[in-house]
């Protein structure tokens, strides 16, 4: 199975991380293997923010932005 690569920069670290993921992945398999809830991060990918379904291309370069709600 042919895999893509993927930059990922998590919130609040300066570093981003290189993952390896199949072809034809989706922000969600992405969110999986780190582990994080699609309910409480927002992903922009691209410049753009983007829904769990969005498939990834390689050399994509991703942001995972944590939701903070509060009153």
């Amino acid at each position: 199975m042919k895999r893509i690569s993927v930059r990922v920069k998590l919130y609040g670290q300066r570093r981003a991380r290189e993952l390896k993921l199949p072809r034809g992945a989706k922000i969600v398999d992405l969110l999986k293997q780190l582990n994080y809830n699609p309910d409480v991060v927002a992903v922009r990918c691209g410049g753009k923010i983007v829904v769990e379904r969005e498939r990834l291309a390689d050399g994509a370069i991703v942001e995972v932005i944590p939701i903070v709600t509060g009153g």
